[in-house]
């Protein structure tokens, strides 16, 4: 039985990734199902009913329409009074207030005013008991003068109107109209004077009563206004779906839903949900593999591209499952987007088609929102694959949202017939999406550091001249320096021949030789005429200085944080070839002397290039520098340089690991030859 290392499981890794992403897509998804079935019928008003004819499959009433609940409930939130509670003990320590109060501020010993305290607590008791309600209350400066409110009183409700409930001035006014009968005015002076100090509002404001009264009006609410009889025809194909056709296959929808669930089970229509969605993120991985192979034995593209979408889906769900927020206005588009800064155009629109596939499932109108996102979104990706300026995203969010209003208006206008019908609300949420859309150049440089991508943006930062690194190298090998930006050409003219990333492979060769600058004068582009100090070196000194410049360009890019996909490029723009000039000069010595020569000191330490883009600067770079050797350079003369070196390099095994066909390497041979043609053309003579 054969057994397996760790280190054999760990080669696996990559495989292991996929499937993790590929679960935790699943998961996230499954996390934000919504909680109904699938309706198996699409329709929209004013449109024609694409179905056969619908029959009601069982008894169901129709609902009202979510604006007219809500009609209803605005109109008894309205008009709902407020209910104020009359507290007795209040009411009792008034009395007893003015009582004491009017007792202890009389003079009179003989007692003369005591029948008319008597007299006006009588009063103020019966007025009391009518209600003296709390004015000052925010809830009571709200209502109109003519609103009812309710009164609570032993345990019953008493509707008054407002203007004709008792105030403290009305209170004071009755006891004025007692004191002009009364005999003695210096005691209903006083009176009137404890009235004013005690007097206070008895009936308080009720929130909790006046919500709990609110509540159970808006519960008693009737939902349903009409009904649909079993077996009864709903709607016929080619009818034009109405407002009244819609509302009645809207409650036929929510009935629907309910039966699935009680009858069927919740759990049959999350698997069907679940093998959908999954059928359609297998195929995202299938067309990863097959036409995407790089990407494919690379775990971070698909890690990358599931999780895009997982966030999208479930910010997505969110929208729809909340009636604050419209499904446009959630920027899905940032995944292409996004996408398109690392990848090809194919990957990131092929991504966005499943996402909005996926997400579509559970919108409420599947077609129009696919055709509205997928044309808008996909102009905006082309638009942007043109250019990979910073600035271009301006025009991409102005894009998005031109794009959204122009389809949306003419698929409202072929519904509808007329203008009418366009929900200009919509437009801003447009706008709002394609703002956000703006967030895809910050999301770059997340995306960079946590999956360890460069994005074209980057490289095209990244070759500038002005970077540091390049400027030192040309400032000390300037030579060198040259050689990087003909390389760059050469790279460039083969990459669009035969597929590769140009803007990856011109900035890796603006750095590919960047170690060459600690020694410039070894290198024979930086050297004058009759100054070449290897002629007072052994070859295996001169050996170890050339092929260390390798080293040393992996440490300088290190250092100045240069990102890893450039450095494998300068790793590998060798390989494992030889030093061939110093070890046949060592072999000569060697067999003069009798021994042998250890090769291992003349060779690069490699890797061999992983990709078509490393194999294409392999050979810009060999065939650039030899060129520069040749005594003689006409077409013949050229065109045997290019195929002796590269017929070379493929003998010698360096391209057995990288992408790349014999007919990749033939066109790229005879791109070499052009390229050199033009640059080493026949000139006129000016003397």
């Amino acid at each position: 039985m054969m057994t397996y290392s760790w280190k054999d499981r760990l080669r696996n890794f990559a495989g292991i990734q996929r499937a993790g992403a590929f679960a935790v897509t699943l998961i996230v998804i499954i996390l934000f199902l919504p909680k109904e079935s699938l309706f198996k019928y699409e329709y929209q008003v004013n449109q024609p009913w694409k179905h056969e004819k619908l029959l009601a499959p069982f008894d169901f009433g129709i609902q009202k329409s979510a604006e007219e609940i809500a009609i209803e409930k605005e109109s008894i939130r309205s008009n709902q009074p407020l209910v104020f509670t009359l507290d007795s003990e209040i009411s009792n320590n008034i009395l007893s207030d003015i009582e004491r109060t009017y007792i202890g501020s009389s003079v009179d010993t003989a007692g003369g005013c005591d029948s008319f305290l008597l007299v006006g607590l009588e009063l103020c008791s019966r007025l009391l008991n009518q209600g003296l309600i709390e004015r000052n209350s925010e809830a009571f400066q709200e209502i109109d003068p003519f609103d009812d409110i309710l009164l609570y009183k032993n345990n019953q409700l008493v509707r008054l109107e407002h203007s004709k409930t008792i105030s403290i001035q009305q209170f004071i006014d009755s006891l004025n109209q007692l004191s002009m009968v009364a005999a003695d005015s210096v005691c209903s002076q006083r009176l009137t004077s404890v009235m004013l100090t005690n007097l206070r509002p008895n009936a308080l404001y009720d929130d909790s009563l006046t919500q709990r009264l609110l509540f159970h009006e808006l519960e008693s609410i009737i939902t349903i206004e009409g009904k649909v009889s079993k077996g009864t025809t709903i709607i016929d194909k080619g009818d034009i779906v109405t407002s009244a056709a819609y509302k009645t296959l809207e409650s036929l929808r929510a009935q629907y839903q309910e039966r699935t669930i009680s009858d069927t089970g919740f759990q049959w229509a999350i698997i069907g949900q679940i093998g959908a969605i999954s059928i359609l993120l297998g195929l995202l991985v299938l067309f990863v593999y097959m036409n995407q192979n790089r990407l494919y034995n690379d775990p971070r593209p698909m890690t990358l591209t599931l999780s895009l979408l997982s966030v999208s889906f479930a910010i997505s769900l969110i929208a729809i499952s909340s009636s604050a927020i419209s499904i446009y206005a959630i920027p899905i588009g940032i995944t292409p987007l996004l996408l398109r800064m690392f990848y090809d155009f194919r990957v990131s629109i092929f991504t966005f088609v499943i996402t909005i596939l996926i997400v579509g499932i559970f919108t409420s109108n599947p077609l129009e929102y696919i055709v509205i996102q997928l044309s808008a979104i996909s102009f905006a990706t082309l638009y942007q694959a043109a250019s990979t300026k910073r600035s271009r995203m301006l025009g991409t969010a102005l894009l998005v949202f031109i794009g959204y209003s122009i389809i949306y208006t003419c698929i409202s206008v072929a519904q509808d017939g007329t203008l009418t019908g366009v929900d200009t609300t919509l437009f801003g949420w447009f706008a709002i999406n394609a703002l956000l859309c703006t967030l895809v150049f910050p999301l770059i440089y997340i995306v960079e550091k946590m999956f360890g991508y460069i994005s074209e943006t980057t490289l095209l930062e990244l070759s500038d001249s002005n970077q540091p690194l390049l400027k030192e190298l040309a400032i000390k090998a300037p030579g060198t320096f040259q050689h990087s930006l003909q390389v760059a050409n050469l790279c460039e003219k083969i990459a669009n021949k035969i597929g590769g990333n140009t803007v990856l492979l011109r900035t890796a060769a603006m750095y590919h030789d960047v170690g060459k600058m600690n020694e410039p004068k070894f290198f024979i582009e930086n050297q004058l005429p009759n100054n070449n100090p290897h002629d007072d070196l052994e070859p295996e000194e001169s050996a170890m200085i050339i092929v260390n410049h390798v080293h040393q360009g992996v440490e300088m890019c290190r250092n100045q944080r240069i990102p890893i996909a450039i450095i494998q490029f300068i790793q590998t723009h060798h390989g494992k070839s030889q030093v061939r000039f110093f070890l046949k000069k060592a072999q000569q010595k060697a067999e003069l002397a009798g021994r042998k020569v250890d090769i291992n000191q003349f060779s690069y330490p490699g890797p061999l290039p992983k990709t078509k883009e490393h194999a294409i600067l392999m050979m810009a770079d060999t065939i650039e520098a030899a060129s520069r050797s040749l005594k003689k350079y006409d077409n013949p003369t050229l065109d045997a340089l290019v195929d002796r070196l590269v017929d070379s390099q493929r003998e010698d095994g360096q391209f057995d690991e990288a992408q790349i066909t014999l007919k990749d390497i033939s066109d790229a041979k005879a791109e070499l030859k052009l390229a050199l043609h033009s640059i080493y053309h026949q000139r006129i003579s000016y003397d």
